[in-house]
């Protein structure tokens, strides 16, 4: 977003207004996560997990901005509980009666992540635990855990008005090869976008762990300017660098797109037209409707005339594998990049012990402060009296 040439240049990219919406969709979303580690033990079941991230958003969200009346506000990105070799996007659906029952045991790696808009403008958050840790986790949660938490804040630090997208991923691959020796890698083609109002996918775009033919796609080249907000999902594991995506029959979260067609089925008009009275424009999922097995049905002709579109469940090629997980929403400032989302709730070095001594270099970037101090200007001398 450009201030307009007309407008004074000491008038932030990011008008305040919008900034102040971000700020209490954040509040909202660093509240959840918080509740949603705190009960995220051993027994918890997974859908219920996921059912309450997403009724307290909608009770964080329901007292803010009412002055203005009809102000759209609530579920950016439905709650989801992802465990061990399952990636991201897991939130199950009510008539899955398997995946309905799954709870967490100990030592479950798990991913939580939460979304809130107010007006349209989203933050997503994004952290990983391990279930009934009660000491120090060890071992390769540990690396798995560290390597997703400092590429997440090495990113962050490369980041600058100017900078391109590719930069940022360069800071990325330098953190994770410090960790090749451990087997923990990064997963590849995972997209990352800019956030706009009503928009969680923009064109501008991060890609931390991009495939061939992602890097060589000219299209994929930008420069991250002042204003901006960008998502930045940061996935590693310690199994293969491709993901796998479950059979299409599992998924349970859809967006709508640009796309227009005439549906032919009733039952998918039905649902459609449900879809945008009750998520707009953002990632829903199907326990949101209020008859998930017909809005099953309908959903299928949406996604096969390409006016909703699913998101993949997905996981390592072997189920023994783990997977650690941080999503972190930023604004680009004039000095650096200031998170928007909170710093997670379960991650600390004391908590963490990870097998990897990093480089000198590496520590003295992460010791850095997120945005640089600006420099103060002297002033000018006085000139010396002619005597």
């Amino acid at each position: 977003m450009s201030t307009p040439a007309t407008k004074p240049a000491t008038e932030p990219t990011l008008p305040t207004a919008t900034l102040d919406k971000y700020k209490a969709a954040s509040g909202v979303v660093d509240s959840v996560v918080k509740q949603l580690v705190a009960k995220a033990t051993e027994g918890a079941n997974i859908l219920e997990l996921c059912q309450t991230g997403d009724k307290l958003v909608e009770e964080g969200v329901k007292p803010l901005y009412n002055k203005a009346k009809g102000t759209p506000k609530g579920i950016a990105y439905p709650t989801t509980v992802s465990v061990n070799n399952v990636l991201q996007n897991f939130s199950p659906a009510l008539s899955d009666k398997e995946a309905a029952a799954q709870t967490l045991k100990k030592d479950d790696v798990v991913k939580i992540v939460v979304g809130a808009h107010i007006d349209g403008y989203p933050v997503v958050s994004g952290e990983t635990i391990v279930v009934g840790a009660d000491g120090p986790v060890t071992g390769v949660r540990a690396n798995l855990l560290a390597a997703a938490f400092q590429a997440g804040e090495i990113a962050l630090r490369s980041v600058k008005p100017g900078v391109r997208n590719w930069e940022v991923t360069e800071a990325v691959k330098s953190l994770l090869k410090e960790y090749e020796a451990t087997g923990v890698k990064g997963v590849e083609g995972t997209l990352s976008h800019q956030f706009l109002q009503n928009n969680l996918e923009a064109k501008k775009g991060l890609v931390a762990f991009p495939t061939a033919s992602q890097r060589s796609d000219s299209d994929n080249a930008y420069n991250l300017e002042e204003g901006e907000v960008y998502g930045l999902n940061i996935l590693v594991t310690d199994g293969e660098r491709s993901p796998k995506a479950a059979d299409t029959a599992r998924t349970t979260i859809f967006s709508k797109t640009q796309s227009t067609y005439l549906l032919k089925m009733k039952t998918s008009r039905a649902t459609f037209s449900e879809i945008s009275q009750k998520a707009g424009s953002f990632p829903f999922t199907l326990r949101i409707m209020e008859d998930e097995t017909r809005a099953r049905m309908g959903v299928k002709e949406c996604v096969q005339h390409n006016l909703v579109r699913g998101y993949d469940l997905l996981t390592t090629e072997k189920p023994e594998n783990l997977s650690a997980q941080v999503f972190i929403t930023f604004t680009v400032t004039k000095t650096g990049a200031a998170r928007l989302s909170a710093a997670p709730v379960f991650y600390s070095a004391d908590k963490v012990k990870s097998d990897v001594e990093l480089s000198d270099k590496t520590k003295e970037t992460l010791a850095r402060p997120l945005k640089a101090k600006a420099q103060k200007k002297k002033k000018a001398a006085p000139a010396e009296e002619n005597k």
